[in-house]
């Protein structure tokens, strides 16, 4: 299993199929930052948010400076403050 059969079973929305095989490439190589960013998306698809930003939180750790991981922590970040405003601001 690599991670181009994983992008493209995400292209072709077949999420949880594309999920599996990133969470074996994952155990294998947790600082595998490409299936870390393509797993945080298919949370971030399926509304998994707290999911999607510990990838994009883990390869932040690996990579500081990496604006996809950047992005969609923010983005998950955001639609988390607006579905639940008070869990922020109690």
């Amino acid at each position: 299993m690599d991670i181009w059969k994983a992008k493209q079973l995400f292209e072709q929305n077949e999420l949880i199929k594309s999920q599996e095989i990133l969470n074996q490439l994952i155990f294998d190589n947790p600082g595998d930052i490409d299936s870390l960013i393509l797993r945080g998306r298919i949370s971030s698809k399926m509304q998994n948010w707290g999911d999607a930003m510990n990838d994009f939180a883990a390869v932040l750790d690996f990579d500081p400076d990496n604006s996809d991981a950047k992005t969609g922590l923010e983005m998950a970040k955001s639609i988390l403050g607006y579905f639940t405003p008070d869990m922020f601001n109690p």
